[in-house]
């Protein structure tokens, strides 16, 4: 099962750590960041933005991809949530895992989302006592081509709790809907895999003309 709603609004081993940017976590390529501690908007203004778009997918985490004759380990609503910040003008990426079916016993071990290739990234959770969710990812690490972030639930994310979000911010103010996958893989190693939005490179201005002959202006979402 995977069914997508969206709401548009205007309002891979790493070898090296990450380093902190302020209160958020910067993670280049191939490297990995231990012991995200959460953040509140209190302690960093950029991340005060407006909801660019918010989209919910269900899904469901079987013992075979095709999940045809076997009961379900997991069920559960992937949402991402992308933000634009006052501040910058540029996007937040923001993923929760939220309404799981807590008669199952399936522990969601981490989730990779793609779409992150030569943008800096910065990564963290939110956790003020507002935001929904209980659990947030402990740590994160980042492909050696930088587009793949990987979130650790090393506690295990069971389906008595939903997740925090966890969030990337990107140096881009544009994005691309169904262009990157987020998977989300069990400790039992049984994962699903689904289209989510991506960062979008911002194109030099000589270069639109280009973009609109071959036709991809129109998957680009700006403000």
């Amino acid at each position: 099962m995977n069914i997508t709603q969206t709401i548009v609004a205007s309002v891979v081993v790493a070898c090296g750590s990450a380093a902190y940017a302020g209160a958020v976590v910067d993670l280049g390529p191939n490297q990995f960041a231990g012991g995200l501690s959460g953040i509140m908007n209190t302690q960093m203004s950029e991340l005060i933005g407006s909801i660019e778009m918010d989209n919910f997918q269900d899904f469901s985490i079987y013992a075979n991809t095709e999940g045809r004759g076997q009961d379900a380990f997991y069920e559960g609503t992937f949402m991402t949530r992308i933000v634009r910040s006052h501040e910058t003008g540029n996007l937040h990426f923001n993923y929760r895992v939220l309404s799981p079916n807590d008669q199952l016993a399936g522990r969601i071990s981490h989730i990779e989302v793609s779409g992150f290739e030569g943008f800096q990234t910065r990564v963290e959770f939110r956790n003020e006592t507002t935001s929904p969710g209980t659990v947030g990812p402990e740590g994160a690490t980042r492909s050696g081509d930088g587009s793949i972030l990987d979130f650790n639930f090393a506690l295990g994310l069971d389906t008595a709790d939903e997740s925090r979000y966890f969030f990337a911010m990107v140096d881009t103010d544009s994005y691309y809907l169904d262009s990157a996958i987020a998977t989300i893989y069990l400790e039992s190693g049984e994962s699903v895999s689904m289209s989510i939005a991506s960062a979008n490179p911002i194109p030099a201005p000589g270069a639109l003309g280009l973009l609109g002959a071959a036709g991809l202006i129109s998957t680009r979402r700006r403000r």
